[in-house]
């Protein structure tokens, strides 16, 4: 008898055990992290960044007080920075030039590696930029970041 209540109470014990183990122990998966956490990280589309396309040749040029277009064969475009658009994980800047319907700037970055295909340079963004109806593919980084590489 004494070894069958003995027997009896080591499975009652396995079993909450293996019950407890399933248990959040009172912490709910929504649970406010603490203040010292590591904030949530997601691309850093701050500061002075760079874009740049190949075949043909053009820049962008995003900073605080505007974002600026070069290609040759065409005029220049320098619109107000209006700031970053977070859609997902890509950053958008969409600004208008000074008169409406003209010089409209779009520069959208994705994060991932990409190579202008004519230097040793990575890139930690691909771009696409649309003026006036034409798309350009590139490659964008902070201004920072590419100087710290060899030059094109």
């Amino acid at each position: 008898m004494l070894r069958t209540i003995a027997t009896l109470a080591l499975v009652v014990t396995a079993a909450l055990t293996l019950a407890a183990c399933g248990e959040s122990m009172g912490v709910s998966e929504e649970a406010t992290p603490p203040a010292d956490a590591p904030a949530a990280s997601g691309p850093d589309y701050t500061g002075d960044i760079d874009v740049l396309g190949t075949e043909p040749f053009w820049t962008v040029r995003i900073r605080s007080g505007g974002v600026a277009l070069t290609r040759p064969d065409h005029p220049d475009v320098s619109n107000a920075n209006p700031g970053v658009r977070l859609d997902g994980q890509q950053g958008v800047w969409d600004s208008n030039g000074a008169r409406e319907g003209e010089g409209r700037l779009v520069v959208r970055l994705t994060p991932g590696v990409c190579t202008d295909g004519m230097s040793d340079r990575v890139y930690r963004f691909r771009a696409e930029v649309w003026i006036d109806g034409e798309t350009l593919a590139g490659c964008a980084d902070h201004t920072d970041q590419l100087t710290a590489q060899p030059k094109p």
